[in-house]
């Protein structure tokens, strides 16, 4: 089942707020998913050899890392 809020919108709602920020680390996920899943492709199938990629998918990975420990401090206790 979906995050649904209970009221109309508003910007300044802490409940609006949490679920923009979860949503956003969702976003932040998937987008974190394709691109590195296709750079490991091209990487491995096409017999590139970037040096770069693993040093990337690290740096990319703690960043989502500490984006979602960011949302967890920041939930709505109730």
């Amino acid at each position: 089942m979906p995050p649904r809020l209970s009221t109309p919108p508003d910007p300044q709602d802490p409940a609006y707020q949490s679920l923009e920020r979860k949503i956003n680390l969702m976003f932040h996920g998937a987008l974190f998913a394709a691109v590195n899943s296709g750079l490991w492709f091209f990487d491995q199938f096409l017999s590139r050899q970037w040096f770069w990629l693993p040093l990337f998918s690290t740096v990319w990975g703690t960043i989502l890392l500490t984006h979602a420990l960011w949302v967890i401090s920041k939930r709505r206790i109730s």
